[in-house]
């Protein structure tokens, strides 16, 4: 489809969506319209995207917000299971330490380093969260989540450039009460959740929440005999509010613990973009001709690495344990509210994984030209202190101004250790065998002010603007070492593995430190228009921007202190929200315009076996979205969002020669959609005692690279859900994701002919119990 076809498409939902409010605000002085009960109307939920508390249908912005109780009911329960609700949203992990949120076609690909920012920033209660894969965890106990799209380059805490999502856990409740789940699955999947809440005096309330989830692998290990994504985590959040009687003064602490354990991950090689077979590939074919069962896809054969002064094998394995601490603290002067938004978090982590799942010495005995392991080791530890104030005056019902002044100030402390493994057998290739580690301190500091001044013309028109300024400073030192030279089938060579340069002998490297700054103004203005009650139209002018940063593993002290430039970005976008027929269909449009100047861009090179991050000179995407909900009738809900999107790379040539000049933006589908269905009735004498869910998301193809020669064919996923409630405190469940057992990818990396990929989860299905007290 064109952008001028886009466009139309705009124009004409745009023209019939404003044809059809004018009848719902004329069916509204009826009266027989304004006697009709509340259950045919949709609920709001309300949102702080702008600082301020107002619906989703109020907000000048692209936003998609989601209730705890949808969450819950829909079994989302990751990030993954988010992005095929979320309008926009994509989700791509090359391992769950290095997780990829995609939205508009702007992701942070394997942006792993202590200096990297994310392009989609992750908000848990307000405060910014730097390391997706560290601190990002099952969802539970929530009160809502929005989805803000485009880039918050003046309000939204951290400037991000391509959009950001923000958790908001539920909170603690002046009344007694709680709520316990239990849920088993197959893979034998346990799950159990729960929460309790109420007064602890007359001003002070509390609430405690926790989840516990085991989980059998999707995957298979064969040499090990190792299930592979399994899962074994806890998960536990206590919040205490304070809020004293004939006081504005109001205060809430919310303490946070996670731990996480599994196997690793599968790692699976399929025959890639280039003519013939890959090595991977061969050797996989090869096993599943040896076997009499063959080699399933969900089957691997990971080799333990014995790294350097060791004397056994490592596993694959992943440990993820964080903390966290918020303060959130307001007082309410009248003509404004003052709040302070403080966050503590700290975390580590621990992952092994092999990234080909197949090497040499394999126990079938398959040797090949260019088969080789390379497992990978990571260990991570942060420290990281945010401190947000702002001023926000009440919005002016009729005529006059409004104003959000703040800062923002953030601190982290990255300790991160790299080591690289290669082996090979034939032929003998120096970089392709042996061990290479780095050991990478990193210190990241932001600074930002911001302002925002809006004036209402009248009840219809508001206008309002806003800058911020943001310095980021980031500095470390790091040391490359050769570990060890050679493998068992060349022991004697002397020449390290990639990426580290090859001229340092066994036990030789560099240290070197690091730094640089960045700084940038980002102003953003918004016109809005309501000529009614049931109507918003607004045009957004919005910038964003992201600092540089340095490489993960460098080859040598030149490369350690060569920084990538930061990336900005301009966004044009108009939209509208509607609602129509007494709030029984409501409708959401945008179409957007964005520059971006320096993009970002992380590939893997088969060049020098290591990741290169490059600024593309350019990079322009337009797409339009629209979400549409209907009530057709009491107890029927359907709903779905739309996306589609036009991108493309300009003078674009990469570290390795490759020109993508025109090229699709990677890792972001040409069009998303998603549509679902949810019916409740009464059930005998039970009132809404039975409910039944229905949803499918599909996302078009998209290239694995910038290149394109790596690609994804479209794929659609479908989920459901039946209920039956004998009260509104016990509900009776079975589920299922997936439910046509799809196979499909989460991460694809094209080598020597083949693709090493991820498989996302299978179908997978269960029961639940829900008991309110």
């Amino acid at each position: 489809m064109t952008w001028a076809s886009k466009c139309s498409t705009l124009a004409l939902v745009a023209a019939m969506a404003a044809a059809s409010p004018a009848q719902a605000q004329d069916a509204e002085g009826d009266e027989s319209a304004a006697s009709q009960n509340n259950e045919n109307q949709l609920t709001t939920i309300v949102v702080t995207a702008q600082r301020r508390e107002a619906s989703v249908q109020d907000t000048s912005a692209a936003i998609s917000a989601f209730s705890g109780d949808a969450l819950e009911e829909n079994r989302t329960l990751s990030f993954e299971d988010l992005a095929g609700q979320a309008t926009s949203l994509s989700f791509t992990a090359l391992s769950p330490l290095d997780q990829e949120f995609n939205i508009r076609g702007i992701t942070n690909t394997r942006l792993d380093s202590p200096s990297a920012d994310q392009s989609v920033g992750i908000f848990v209660d307000d405060v910014y969260v730097g390391r997706s894969g560290l601190f990002n965890f099952d969802l539970f106990d929530v009160d809502r989540v929005e989805v803000i799209r485009g880039p918050q380059g003046v309000l939204l805490g951290k400037n991000v450039v391509g959009g950001a999502i923000s958790i908001y856990s539920a909170r603690p409740e002046f009344s007694y009460g709680g709520s316990l789940t239990a849920s088993y699955g197959n893979y034998d999947e346990k799950l159990v959740r729960g929460h309790v809440t109420g007064p602890l005096s007359e001003a002070v309330a509390a609430r405690l929440a926790f989840q516990v989830r085991n989980r059998d692998g999707f995957n298979q290990d064969i040499v090990h005999d190792v299930d592979l994504d399994n899962v074994d985590s806890i998960q536990l959040r206590g919040q205490v509010s304070f809020e004293p009687l004939d006081s504005d003064f109001a205060a809430v602490v919310i303490a946070d613990y996670t731990n996480d354990d599994s196997n690793g991950f599968h790692s699976v090689v399929f025959d890639g973009p280039a003519a013939g077979a890959g090595p991977w590939s061969t050797a996989r074919a090869q096993v599943a001709a040896l076997r009499p069962e063959g080699l399933d896809v969900r089957e691997s054969l990971p080799d333990y690495q014995t790294y350097k002064g060791d004397v056994a094998p490592t596993p694959q394995q992943l440990h993820r344990e964080a903390f966290g601490l918020a303060l959130n603290m307001s007082y309410d002067y009248g003509f404004a509210t003052l709040t302070s938004v403080t966050g503590y978090r700290e975390g580590e982590a621990y992952s092994v994984y092999d990234q080909t799942g197949i090497g040499p010495s394999n126990p079938f005995g398959i040797t090949l030209p260019l088969l080789f392991r390379s497992p990978v080791r990571e260990r991570e530890e942060i420290n990281q202190f945010t401190q947000e104030l702002r001023l926000v005056s009440s919005e002016q019902d009729e005529r006059g101004f409004d104003f959000i002044i703040g800062g923002y100030y953030q601190h982290d402390e990255v300790s991160k250790d790299d080591i690289i493994s290669f082996e090979i057998a034939v032929p003998a290739i120096p970089t392709l065998n042996g061990q290479s580690a780095w050991f990478n301190e990193g210190t990241n500091e932001a600074f930002a002010i911001f302002g925002q001044l809006g004036y209402r013309f009248s009840e219809k028109f508001r206008v309002v603007g806003g800058v911020r300024y943001s310095r980021d400073e980031k500095s470390g030192v790091v040391r490359g070492l050769a570990l060890e030279t050679g493998d068992r089938f060349t022991p004697n060579d002397p020449v390290p593995s990639s990426p580290l340069s090859p001229t340092y002998p066994e036990g030789g490297g560099y240290t070197t430190s690091y730094s640089d700054s960045w700084e940038e103004l980002t102003p953003q203005i918004t016109a809005e228009f309501k000529p009614n009650d049931n109507i918003l139209l607004y045009g957004t002018f919005s910038t964003g921007f992201k600092g540089g940063g340095f490489e993960d593993d460098p080859a040598n002290p030149l490369a350690a202190q060569s920084s990538y430039d930061p990336e900005t970005v301009d966004n044009i976008e108009i939209g509208g929200k509607f609602e129509l027929f007494n709030r029984a269909a409501r409708l959401n449009i945008a179409g957007f315009s964005m520059r971006y100047k320096d993009l970002q861009v992380t590939q893997t090179s088969d060049v020098c076996l290591c990741n290169i991050t490059d600024n593309a000179a350019d990079a322009k995407i337009k797409g339009i979205e629209a979400e549409l909900q209907v009530l057709p009738f009491s107890g029927l809900l359907l709903s779905g969002g739309l996306t589609l999107l036009d991108t493309e790379y300009i003078e674009f040539t990469d570290s390795v020669g490759n020109v993508n000049d025109g090229k699709f933006l990677q890792r972001t589908p040409d069009y998303q959609f998603n549509v679902s269905a949810r019916y409740t009735t009464d059930l005998g004498s039970w009132t809404d005692g039975f409910s039944a869910n229905l949803s499918y998301s599909e996302q078009g193809g998209m290239s694995w690279n910038p290149e394109g020669s790596a690609n994804e064919d479209g794929y659609g996923l479908l989920d459901g859900r039946i209920s039956i409630s004998p009260n509104p405190d016990l509900t009776f469940s079975i589920w299922g994701r997936n439910l046509t057992d799809k196979l499909y990818r989460t991460n694809a990396i094209a080598f020597f002919g083949d693709e090493t990929s991820r498989l996302g989860a299978p179908r997978t299905y269960g029961a639940e119990i829900s008991i309110n007290f």
